[in-house]
């Protein structure tokens, strides 16, 4: 049986890896009081050495004197990262999978998190072609608030979780105006921020609420336009081969496929602008390696010619 003690200790790095909270906070979400959760913070790995007549910890920690005060990992030297084999990590993967389309709002966010933990650590133990990517959830209360919002033309704030090019999750809140829901493997809304078109994946989004301020249907047209993609470039299945440095694009874009082979990561996606696609492979950087087929690489080419020329 699992020592529940050192389980809870793993618990209190693994949360206080993610960032920085108050002490309030950490105490409420450990059921606890700021007291005794501060206790807990300062006797963290605390070992006695009695050759040496001192204590030790591999761990350090701000700890602040009011509850409100911020909470801070400054180290962290313990080495507690739990070692699963092949068949636990998917066991692991399909009950966090399970548990996404069933849970409210702020676990589903929890949980993204952790299995983007599980997926990143995989991936560099050299299980990343075993896996599979998150589910599209079907949260009904977000759809609801997004169909209403798009009938009446009214701004929505989003809580949208992004991953970094560290391939940590992060909370983005953002205000858009809400056009159209895309079908298939990974459902989408369709959207204008700041006058732009953007598309957010629906198992993403964590929270949504509508606003009062409306937009005008002039600009749902145009945005409707621009994802018809106006520029006569209908639509291809495009295949980029980029370093592992490049996976944070798996991590933040609708991808139709992403397989690990030879070291390097092989990503499909659906590309509707190539004005888009030169953005991504300019964010990308060097850690493109090819661009497939090869007379979509010739005209991204082409124009990043172009543009050199102009300059």
């Amino acid at each position: 049986m699992a020592d529940l003690t050192v389980s809870r200790k793993i618990a209190i790095l693994a949360y206080l890896d993610r960032g920085v909270s108050t002490l309030g906070e950490m105490a409420t979400h450990f059921h606890t009081t700021p007291a005794r959760m501060r206790r807990e913070l300062s006797e963290l790995f605390v070992m006695e050495i009695p050759n040496a007549g001192y204590f030790e910890s591999p761990v350090d920690i701000a700890i602040p004197d009011d509850d409100d005060g911020e909470v801070r990992l400054i180290a962290n030297d313990t080495r507690t990262s739990p070692s699963l084999s092949l068949a636990e990590v998917l066991t692991l993967m399909a009950v966090l999978d399970d548990h996404l389309g069933v849970v409210d709002a702020s676990t589903r966010a929890h949980l993204l998190r952790l299995r983007q933990r599980v997926v990143q650590a995989s991936a560099q133990a050299g299980y990343g072609a075993a896996l599979w990517p998150a589910p599209s959830v079907n949260a009904r209360e977000i759809t609801d608030c997004l169909t209403a919002a798009m009938r009446q033309r009214r701004l929505i704030e989003l809580t949208y979780l992004k991953a970094g090019a560290d391939l940590h999750l992060f909370d983005d809140v953002v205000t858009v105006a809400p056009v159209s829901l895309t079908t298939g493997a990974r459902p989408r809304l369709v959207a204008a921020k700041d006058g732009q078109l953007r598309t957010y994946r629906l198992d993403r989004i964590v929270s949504c609420s509508a606003l009062s301020e409306t937009f005008t249907q002039r600009l749902d047209a145009n945005i409707r336009a621009q994802f018809a993609n106006n520029d006569g470039f209908s639509g291809e299945h495009v295949t980029i081969c980029c370093t592992p440095a490049a996976r944070w694009v798996v991590e933040t874009l609708p991808v139709d496929s992403f397989v690990e082979r030879d070291g390097n990561y092989e990503i499909t996606l659906t590309v509707r602008s190539l004005a888009w696609l030169r953005t991504l492979l300019i964010r990308m950087g060097r850690s493109v390696i090819r661009v497939e087929p090869a007379h979509i690489a010739r005209e991204i080419a082409a124009q990043a010619k172009q543009y050199l020329e102009e300059a």
